[in-house]
């Protein structure tokens, strides 16, 4: 990979005597890494090496092809880079911080969370997985076409208290401040992302950085005004320059007013410090850090928190991702028999993690009939399941409806989400 002459000089100025460590990293293959659903527990990856920070988080040896494997349909794990899972470890100490969860972990209170810049979910999956549950999550996307796949996402990642938005930043600081927790992945140059993306190679200049600092500003503002007095909010970037994240950083305790917090993260994680700031910010570098590249830095608004009421009917321009438990409506007849709905539940009520399973009839798929089935192909059940509505599983877990009709079992996985490949 050649990339570009000013980036190396830049770094050079960043990094000095490590430059040639930085260089000799961003030519190595990147590794891979998964992070597994804690609320759709699964044993694939035992065994695997552990993310030091993320206790959910397993580098593999090699990339299998992920979109041939049923479970992550079911949303049983997530392939996500290891720097990122950082925002697990991040939410839990932040949870500590506003008195959610015990000195032993335990969850005290649910809380209201809001990711400004979610798409394609990856992080606010981490995030929901740290949250007690009943905590209300916001996923705004501005992007139209980002946010239906940051739909899908959420929607197989399970948790039912969700609402998907499509909306400008400035939304949500029209209110006032009323979420515990706010994330800004911001856009960003995507310098860290060179190893595996050509693109962020090619689309590289000086003035893209200055564009992205520009927008993150912007970004930030309204994300600080919609945290709650006490709250606290997370800043990353995927990029390496000071410009996009020191600099932000200091703006955000500078001109925003907001209070460095310093999650302490344990020394042996090797995770480096901010460079040229007092800042107690964090920096994975592909030098030093297992993984690509990624800024974080936490801050808190200064006042006394008062434990925040999200409105959960919060209006959206995406659908919502209703809680499976208000939507099952099966029905029974003599004998107590299981009887099937004329229409089939909806996906968000099927692969939510608190679906009733005992309310319809279930069938368990061997992995070769579930990929025919998340092909959106006619798949065969077994005699012994009865005809109507049925919900298909894999290793336990739902995958979505059915209808059958004995000699076949008509697909009803959506069109959208059938994968194409054999």
């Amino acid at each position: 990979m050649e990339l570009p002459k000013g980036f190396i000089e830049m770094m050079s100025e960043i990094l000095g005597p490590e430059t040639d460590d930085f260089l000799r990293a961003m030519n190595e293959p990147p590794v891979v890494s998964v992070r597994v659903n804690g609320r759709k527990p699964t044993s694939a990856f035992a065994g695997e090496r552990d993310v030091k920070w993320c206790d959910k988080g397993y580098y593999l040896k090699d990339r299998p092809v992920f979109t041939l494997d049923p479970l992550l349909h079911a949303g049983a794990y997530y392939v996500q880079d290891a720097s990122s899972m950082i925002y697990y470890e991040a939410t839990r100490r932040i949870l500590s911080g506003l008195g959610a969860v015990s000195e032993d972990g335990k969850p005290l209170h649910p809380v209201g969370v809001l990711d400004m810049c979610a798409a394609p979910g990856g992080k606010t999956t981490a995030i929901i997985d740290a949250l007690p549950d009943g905590s209300r999550v916001v996923a705004n996307e501005y992007v139209g076409k980002r946010a239906g796949i940051l739909r899908e996402n959420l929607i197989k990642w399970g948790y039912p208290d969700v609402t998907v938005t499509n909306r400008d930043s400035s939304w949500f600081a029209e209110d006032g401040g009323k979420y515990d927790i706010v994330a800004v992945d911001a856009p960003c140059s995507g310098e860290g992302m060179m190893r595996k993306e050509p693109e962020a190679v090619r689309q590289w200049s000086e003035d893209l950085i200055d564009k992205c600092s520009s927008l993150q500003r912007e970004i930030l503002t309204n994300a600080a005004n919609a945290v709650a007095v006490g709250g606290f909010l997370i800043y990353s970037t995927c990029t390496f320059n000071r410009r996009e994240n020191e600099d932000n950083a200091e703006f955000i305790a500078e001109e925003l007013g907001l209070v460095p917090y310093d999650p302490a993260f344990p020394k042996e994680w090797g995770i480096p410090s901010g460079i040229g700031t007092s800042l107690p910010v964090s920096r994975f570098m592909p030098h030093k850090t297992e993984g690509e590249g990624l800024f974080l830095a936490i801050f808190r608004k200064p006042g006394e928190y008062v434990r925040s009421h999200i409105n959960k009917s919060a209006p959206c321009l995406c659908r919502r991702i209703e809680p499976a438990s208000q939507a099952c409506r099966s029905s029974r007849i003599k004998g107590g028999k299981k009887t099937r709905d004329a229409e089939p539940p909806e996906m968000e009520r099927i692969l939510a993690v608190d679906f009733d399973k005992s309310a319809y009839v279930t069938a368990e798929l061997d992995r070769e009939t579930a990929l025919a089935y998340l092909r959106r192909e006619s798949i065969v059940l077994p005699p012994v399941v009865a005809k109507g509505i049925v919900i298909v599983c894999y290793e336990g877990l739902p995958l979505g409806p059915v209808k059958n009709i004995g000699s076949r079992a008509n697909n009803l996985y959506p069109k959208n989400w059938r994968i194409l490949m054999r």
